[in-house]
């Protein structure tokens, strides 16, 4: 009888860590690391914030952001580092951002470094374990797989101003980015 009881547990046992391991390699199917499938695209030039999908997203219209995210917005410029543990891009991107003085901490528990906490908020999304994670398909283009690592700039004034780009983005890029945000969000503040 013991027997029996210990092999319907470890049955059990499997049964669960196989579910929970199903579903972890279904979300990575679903996303990809750039960099793992060779696709590592660089930013070499960055033109403007958007509003509207620009036409390469083949979507219509404003991205529908959940409230809380609009409402940060309005308190400050707001970076969204999309990841997942296993990507090695992602620690790429978020290594030169700390060597750079933009970020300090890890990707699970990342802040903005001193000179921009005062005016930029950071939220690192690990794609498999947040249930943030699903936010990544708003700023990825129709018909395209969401990929990491992916790096979002957003800030609400009459309306909300973002841009999105997926691959690694340059800490050189990176700053010019945030500033033009802060500059851009103090303007519209002013007038």
């Amino acid at each position: 009888m013991k027997k029996i009881v210990a092999v319907a547990i470890a049955f059990l046992i499997f049964s669960v860590g196989f579910y929970h391991a199903y579903e972890l390699s279904e979300l990575l199917n679903k996303s990809r690391c750039l960099g793992c499938i060779a696709l590592l695209p660089k930013v070499s030039t960055f033109k403007e914030f958007w509003v509207q999908y620009p036409s390469f997203f083949h979507k219509k219209g404003s991205p529908t952001l959940p409230e809380w995210l609009l409402n940060e917005s309005k308190q400050h410029v707001v970076m969204l580092f999309f990841w997942y543990k296993g990507c090695d891009p992602c620690k790429a991107q978020w290594e030169d951002m700390v060597k750079n003085g933009i970020v300090v901490g890890s990707e699970e528990n990342g802040k903005m470094a001193a000179n921009y906490s005062k005016n930029v908020s950071i939220i690192t999304i690990d794609i498999v374990r947040s249930e943030l994670g699903n936010l990544l398909e708003i700023f990825t283009p129709a018909k395209a797989i969401p990929s990491t690592p992916t790096t979002v700039i957003l800030f609400t004034t009459n309306q909300t101003y973002w841009y999105a780009f997926s691959g690694i983005l340059d800490a050189s890029m990176v700053k010019k980015i945030i500033r033009e945000a802060i500059e851009e969000w103090y303007a519209a503040a002013r007038a």
